[in-house]
């Protein structure tokens, strides 16, 4: 199965926030061999060192904890819960219509995963800059 493929196959929704920092620090324990993928940047041509792969995981649970602002999580995504390879991350502030009603729903902030990653954003359109209020109101 390729990137792709894995990319648009089954996922699971994360929707306890408890959930959420149990797949994380599952993340953190085996931190070997990870691709991490910020797809507002350049697509990784390898694994991510073990320690910085750590630092990653832990901005992403910072991000989560500090700017969703739900009582549950329904951003995190993952293949498996006890033994992922493909997880799919969405920013708090960038969901649009992420529960797959919308035509184009946005892409994965994060795509963490075990196989090099293909160029998502190429394929699926850009992920765009959450926004902030004045840009989100006021257009010029």
């Amino acid at each position: 199965m390729d990137y792709f493929q894995q990319f648009k196959g089954r996922f699971i929704g994360i929707m306890q926030l408890d959930d959420c920092d149990t797949l994380l620090q599952t993340l953190v324990n085996n931190p070997d061999d990870w691709f991490f993928y910020d797809t507002l940047k350049s697509m990784p041509s390898k694994a991510l060192d073990a320690s910085v792969f750590v630092d990653s995981i832990k901005q992403i649970k910072s991000i989560v904890d500090d700017e969703h602002d739900e009582r549950y999580c329904g951003i995190v995504y993952a293949d498996d819960l006890k033994n992922p390879t493909f997880i799919k991350i969405f920013h708090p502030k960038n969901l649009g219509k992420s529960c797959g009603s919308s035509e184009n729903p946005p892409i994965p902030k994060w795509l963490i995963s075990k196989e090099k990653p293909m160029d998502v954003v190429a394929e699926f359109g850009a992920q765009k800059e959450p926004e902030g209020f004045t840009s989100k109101y006021l257009k010029f």
